[in-house]
Formats: structure tokens, C-alpha cells, sequence
């Protein structure tokens, strides 16, 4: 599942590709709105202000003179993507839409008022968007303000780590749960998964299994900064490429390259040497050094 770093890259690769172009036409090819969601139709005719990341999702601000701002908002879950195609681009095969097409938006050419709402929007595209999704995880939220923040799945977000500070960070770390498990409560931190868990705690040299209160302040102010720095890394190299993870351009990432411990149970430590060992914590395969992690 792309996690953080993925997540952001999608957003700053998909931004000059959508920001100030007006949606001709969202159409949802197969199934992947959640049940709290606007119908796809109401975006029609709605502009692309805006597009940053929170926690895992991709969200997009569409307004429109006069109307109440839409939130269209995206999570990649396990195998989703987001690809955009402009100019001849959109005549290629792989703009074309597929077996594995959720969704399709058609926009106009950026900073002009489009003809949204005609019978022949096609001749008016200047770029495509594809929600691609091969195991059909990935899920769209449309909706204003209001349902925005009802909506479950984003009321119940915690902080950002890259900028909660770490005063907050270790006030939040906190319980009987095992550390990790605690990193990727998207409650307590938002946009923390399996990779950025084991390489942050191998980087700090904590156990994944240790309980969080059994961690001192200075272990969580460690900790802290290996997350910190781990993640902007990894934007900095356009996230990991592990299985299916691209951005908005196709272009895969790096940051697998630097991977100390996850996807590397029983080979040997980089640091010591010892073997690296993998066991099953909290249902994740979680890999780390009995020697570097105490």
C-alpha cells in the first residue's frame, strides 16, 4: 500500500496536470465511490484549485462561482493509481481505459472556462485522468466541507508526522500496544505504514515488539527524528517501487534502494552483519536486527 511518501509524490506529479482545469466529465467505470459520497456528476463543470495530501488520501478542492467547494478525495489502497495523460498523450494505449479502470475524468485546457454539461465534451479535453485499481481497494469520497469532516474514515485522522513536532509526537506514543502497531494506527499518525514502521525502528534502534510506554522520552524523541528524516528521504527519491506503485507521470520510485531491513528478513544486517529476522506482529510481516534493535 503506498504509504506517506508514495502518496505525496502522486499529489505533486498529478498537481500540474489537474490544478485550474475544469472537469468536463467524471464517469465511475466500475464501482469505487463510498457509500457517504456525491454522485461523480456533481463535480461537472467544478475547477481544480487545489491538490495536497492528508495521511494517505490524495485530495483534491474543486470549486465553482457560486457553489460550495467539492472535495474529491482518493485512497490508492493496495494496487490503486492515479495517471494523467495530456495533449497527444491521450491517444497512447494506456490512456485508453481498461480492465482495471475505476474511474475517468476528462478535463479542459488549463486557465480557460470550458463547455462542461454539452453532449460532445470529448473535441474540448486537454487531459485525462485514470483511477486504475487491480485489486479494487482503492475507494473515491466526493463531497462538500460538512461531509468532509463526517465522513469516518477522515474525522478519525491523527497528525501528520512530518509536522506535529516531536513534543506532540511523544504524547501521543502511548499504551500497551507494540511500537509499531502504534506508528501505523492511522489515528495516532497519519500516513505511516509496514515500510516507513521497520526502517524508522531499525534506524532508532527499537524493537518493533516494545510496548510504547516502555519507551523513554529520549527513545521517542529518537524515534522521531528517524521518521522524520526516513520520510523525507523518501519524497526526496519519489517514494518506494515495490510491486505496483507508480505516479501521476508512470515514473516509479527509489527509495527501496535504501531499505535496511523491510522485504530483507533473513539476510544480513547491513550494520552488524547478524541476520535479520522476520516475524509476524500484529498480522504484518515485520522484519528487524535482534542485535541493533534491543
Amino acid at each position: 500500500m503506498p504509504e506517506l511518501p508514495e502518496v505525496e509524490t502522486v499529489v505533486r506529479t498529478l498537481r500540474p496536470h489537474v490544478e485550474g482545469r475544469e472537469i468536463l466529465s467524471m464517469t465511475e467505470v466500475q464501482h469505487c465511490r463510498v457509500p457517504e459520497s456525491l454522485p461523480c456528476s456533481a463535480v461537472q463543470g467544478y475547477t481544480v484549485r487545489e491538490v495536497f495530501r492528508r495521511g494517505k488520501f490524495i485530495v483534491c478542492r474543486l470549486e465553482r462561482a457560486g457553489e460550495e467547494d467539492i472535495f474529491w478525495v482518493t485512497h490508492l489502497r493496495m494496487t490503486g493509481s492515479l495517471m494523467a495523460y495530456e495533449g497527444d498523450g491521450r491517444e497512447c494505449e494506456a490512456a485508453k481505459p481498461g480492465r482495471y479502470t475505476r474511474c475517468v475524468l476528462h478535463l479542459g485546457a488549463a486557465g480557460t472556462q470550458g463547455t462542461a454539461g454539452t453532449a460532445d465534451t470529448q473535441g474540448q479535453e486537454d487531459c485525462r485522468v485514470l483511477f486504475n485499481d487491480v485489486r479494487t481497494f482503492g475507494r473515491i469520497f466526493l463531497g462538500r466541507q460538512k461531509e468532509l469532516q463526517a465522513w469516518s474514515s477522515w474525522k478519525k485522522l491523527g497528525p501528520e508526522p512530518l509536522t506535529m513536532g516531536a513534543a506532540a509526537f511523544v504524547a501521543a506514543v502511548k499504551g500497551r500496544r507494540a511500537i509499531k502497531a502504534v506508528l501505523m494506527d492511522q489515528t495516532v499518525l497519519a500516513g505511516i505504514g509496514n515500510i516507513y514502521a521497520d526502517e524508522s525502528l531499525f534506524a532508532a534502534g527499537i524493537l518493533p515488539s516494545r510496548t510504547a510506554d516502555s519507551l523513554s522520552v529520549g527513545d521517542k524523541e529518537r524515534l522521531y527524528a528517524e521518521i522524520v528524516r526516513l520520510l523525507n528521504l523518501s519524497i526526496a527519491e519519489c517514494g518506494s517501487s515495490i510491486r505496483d506503485y507508480h505516479d501521476a507521470n508512470g515514473n516509479v520510485g527509489a527509495f527501496q534502494n535504501h531499505f535496511m531491513v523491510y522485504g530483507r528478513g533473513g539476510s544480513p544486517c547491513l550494520h552488524c552483519q547478524g541476520q535479520l529476522e522476520k516475524v509476524t506482529l500484529n498480522g504484518r510481516g515485520t522484519v528487524f536486527c535482534p542485535t541493533c534493535q534491543k
